[in-house]
């Protein structure tokens, strides 16, 4: 850039004035310098908050690196490895018990309702995780001492020093149990060691048995002892209304020879057809069973109780007078009401006998089974915990949590 040293009129210029020329020339070159490339002081501007902005790495430090390694270090290097044994069984009733339940005319049932099952299933599920279990467990293996070895980790470690009540809450930490809809029951316990795993499962499994049997025989008995009971009014009953005849007879005489005979006939061969069919039942039986089981020795007491009721009647009809006559209105009233209310209590007294041996029946044998479809086996690896989720979970729940912060950041500035 030349600078002209002449004025206007063509003059030389002092040397103040050449200076000052000069001067305004380089302020107005650097000017036009300035203006001419704007990018390089941007740059330098973002360079400076760059390194004036120290949030972003700290944030970045304590929202993702720290949890990640943590996490890293947490799951997949503290954590002790837990085995799962899992089993599988389920509540199946005995053929011909599981039809829905009815009462019959003698307030007894002979079959359990088929919504015991699924109720017993959730009796049982319930069960394992109550204190009523750990109590059980306790007495036959040391199950404190399973849990807070010098091996497991601190978090996962159970104090023996703890009561029985956080006992049943770290109990429900290792023991998961399902119960389908179905009636299938699965039960899955983690435990540190696979043998105690599989100890666990079994002493759980065999304490599950002993209560569905309970259940049922509280159930079997309570029905054979009402169906007893019954059978005793009947007997009772139909005992008052012979002796309630009787005395009329004898204090009033046979009104009618005949039909006094065709009663005592028809009640005798009223009570030769039941005698007869517990003698059928009785020799079905025999082919199964041995003479000295209960229900047959029950039949054989039943039918000797007919024959006597029997024997009872004819001696009766052979005592009477047939010549003996008074025709007594009240009396062939009163005669004929108690016939007919014997013949009625002869019937309900046939079926309690009857209601009473499906309860005999039903109390010698088992209505419902434990029936197990998974047994279980001792594991040979850890499934527990599963450290590569966890892991990968807590570092993308970091990340987010970093993102989340970046972006608050710039929308505030």
């Amino acid at each position: 850039m030349t600078i002209d040293a002449r004025n206007p009129e063509g003059k030389a210029l002092s040397p103040a004035d050449r200076s000052r020329m000069i001067g305004e020339a380089l302020r107005q070159a650097a000017r036009v310098s300035r203006f001419s490339n704007p990018n390089k002081s941007t740059i330098r501007t973002i360079r400076a908050q760059r390194r004036r902005d120290i949030v972003t790495p700290l944030l970045f430090l304590f929202l993702f690196v720290i949890p990640s390694l943590g996490s890293a270090v947490f799951f997949g290097l503290y954590l002790s490895d837990r085995y799962v044994t899992e089993a599988r069984f389920a509540l199946r009733p005995a053929i011909g018990g599981a039809e829905k339940a009815a009462p019959d005319s003698v307030g007894t049932t002979s079959s359990i309702p088929s919504q015991m099952i699924a109720q017993d299933s959730m009796i049982v599920g319930e069960y394992i995780k109550s204190r009523t279990m750990i109590e059980t467990l306790e007495r036959t293996l040391p199950l404190r001492k399973m849990f807070s070895r010098d091996d497991i980790d601190h978090y996962s470690r159970f104090d023996p020093e703890k009561p029985i009540e956080k006992l049943v809450r770290y109990w429900g930490e290792r023991v998961k149990v399902g119960v389908e809809s179905s009636g299938l029951i699965e039960v899955a316990i983690n435990a540190f060691d696979p043998d105690d795993s599989l100890s666990l499962s079994r002493a759980v499994l065999a304490e599950s048995e002993r209560l569905v049997n309970q259940l049922t025989e509280r159930a079997r008995n309570d029905a054979l002892a009402e169906s007893e009971r019954e059978m005793k009014r009947a007997e009772a009953r139909l005992t008052r209304l012979h002796l309630a005849v009787r005395d009329l007879r004898n204090r009033d005489g046979v009104l009618d020879a005949q039909k006094t005979n065709d009663t005592n006939l028809k009640m005798v061969a009223e009570i030769r057809s039941q005698r007869i069919g517990l003698a059928v039942k009785l020799s079905l039986l025999q082919r199964d069973l041995r003479d000295d089981s209960r229900s047959i020795q029950d039949l054989k007491a039943q039918i000797v109780q007919l024959d006597e009721t029997i024997a009872r009647i004819e001696r009766e009809a052979a005592n009477q007078d047939p010549e003996q006559r008074r025709v007594l209105s009240a009396t062939l009233t009163k005669f004929e009401e108690l016939d007919a209310e014997r013949k009625t209590a002869e019937k309900y007294y046939a079926a309690t006998i009857a209601a009473r041996e499906r309860s005999r029946m039903i109390a010698d044998r088992q209505i419902e089974f434990f029936s197990m479809i998974v047994e279980p086996v001792r594991a040979e690896s850890a499934q527990q915990p599963r450290r590569t989720l966890y892991i990968a979970i807590s570092i993308a729940v970091s990340a987010l949590a970093f993102g989340l912060s970046v972006l608050i950041r710039k929308a505030l500035a």
